[in-house]
């Protein structure tokens, strides 16, 4: 199921250009030992410019970032 959901989350990263890894929980579940996790951790390579394509796959995937409030961060391009 994870392996689905973040081929989604990875596809849609690439089809916007942004740079990206998958860190935490989810890269130990795919190389190392499992582990209980409900969340996936991903760093970013982006500047605040690229925000409206971040926030683009954010809503293309329905996902839910942290902080909530990423979309108020706008105002600071």
């Amino acid at each position: 199921m994870f392996e689905k959901i973040l081929s989604r989350i990875g596809a849609s990263l690439a089809k916007h250009g942004l740079p990206y890894m998958i860190i935490g929980g989810q890269a130990v579940l795919m190389y190392g030992e499992p582990r209980l996790t409900r969340d996936i951790d991903i760093t970013l390579g982006i500047h605040i410019d690229q925000l409206d394509r971040l926030l683009a796959v954010i809503h293309e995937l329905s996902l839910k970032p942290l902080p909530g409030d990423v979309e108020d961060k706008q105002s600071l391009k």
